[in-house]
């Protein structure tokens, strides 16, 4: 009888344990905005002030804009490889990228800044062979930095901080630095370097609006969060492209299965920056479910589904 008792507590305490540590799912219902009938669409980034959406097409080509009720869909450029990595300058007023240029075989880049406000574009720098680095914004978007053969170059963006933005705005970035994290102001070289997991590769890191942490991934390993100052590394697991939420607690991201050639699954989750409450967003049609972007008033998230290039909207404030 106590032997029948005893294992009776750990059974309980094993499903307790398993219930506790499961995967949440949340039913959810996602709304086109656009893409399908011909025309693919992807990478959904929402602009800083939630009035805008910025995506691209297949193979980065472009960069297109909509309001972010889908509507007024307009394309702003069609240069290769813009779509890859482009950047919103703070005021929701411009988007810089690197654009890419093909001369045979030989691919040439450039750094470009689009000005939404007067419909205008402008190079930050000539074209060439060799650039690695994707440009961010830095310093109130006064300068663009970017990181590439073993220097970071600083350009004056053209754009002038407000009194504001200088008073709410801290002088911190994030950047990748030789596959390790370097976090402070790059404009004026002056920053440290971190080694969050030893001898791996970080990727797709992403700094918290509040400027306290940082999540990135491990090639070919897991997601994480770490707090700017390099302490209170959290391991969050599997995970891919993270995007942080308003509130800086939350990160949205994606799993994805491939077989080396194609994409056999891809499900959208949140999760906390502790690691509880991971939760998986489930869709009533099943879809290759990517790239998703919560908007700044954390009420909606945009993805793309790959497997019919089209991008939707899901309003989380309508979710249960």
């Amino acid at each position: 009888m106590r032997r029948f008792y005893v294992l009776t507590i750990l059974l309980i305490l094993i499903l307790t344990f398993s219930s506790a540590t499961a995967d949440q799912k949340m039913k959810v219902k996602a709304d086109k905005l656009i893409g399908g009938d011909g025309l693919f669409f992807m990478r959904p980034l929402w602009s800083p002030d939630g009035s805008q959406i910025a995506f691209t097409t297949s193979n980065y080509q472009g960069i297109w804009l909509m309001n972010s009720d889908g509507s007024q869909a307009r394309e702003i450029n069609d240069e290769p490889a813009a779509g890859f990595g482009f950047e919103w300058s703070s005021d929701s007023k411009a988007i810089v990228s690197r654009v890419a240029r093909f001369e045979g075989r030989y691919r040439f880049n450039a750094v470009k800044i689009f000005d939404l406000e007067n419909a205008d574009s402008r190079f930050v720098t000539n074209f060439r062979t060799l650039m690695p680095g994707l440009p961010h914004w830095g310093v109130w978007d006064e300068k663009i930095y970017m990181y590439g053969r073993g220097k970071i170059e600083v350009f004056d963006s053209g754009k002038k901080a407000s009194a504001l933005q200088k008073k709410s705005a801290p002088l911190l970035d994030s950047f990748l630095k030789d596959d390790q994290i370097a976090i402070g102001n790059p404009a004026d070289k002056d920053y440290k370097i971190f080694e969050p997991v030893k001898g791996e590769r970080c990727i797709n890191l992403v700094m918290s609006p509040d400027r306290s942490h940082v999540t990135f991934e491990i090639m070919g390993g897991n997601m994480f969060v770490m707090n700017v100052g390099g302490s209170g590394l959290v391991d969050l697991g599997e995970g891919h492209r993270p995007q942080w939420a308003p509130d800086s607690q939350h990160l949205v991201y994606m799993i994805t299965t491939d077989d080396g050639s194609k994409y056999l699954s891809s499900d959208i989750y949140t999760i906390k920056i502790d690691g509880s409450g991971k939760t998986k967003l489930e869709f009533p049609v099943d879809k290759l479910e990517m790239n998703p972007s919560w908007s700044p008033d954390g009420k909606k998230i945009v993805f793309d589904a790959f497997d019919e290039g089209v991008i939707y909207l899901i309003d989380m404030s309508s979710e249960q």
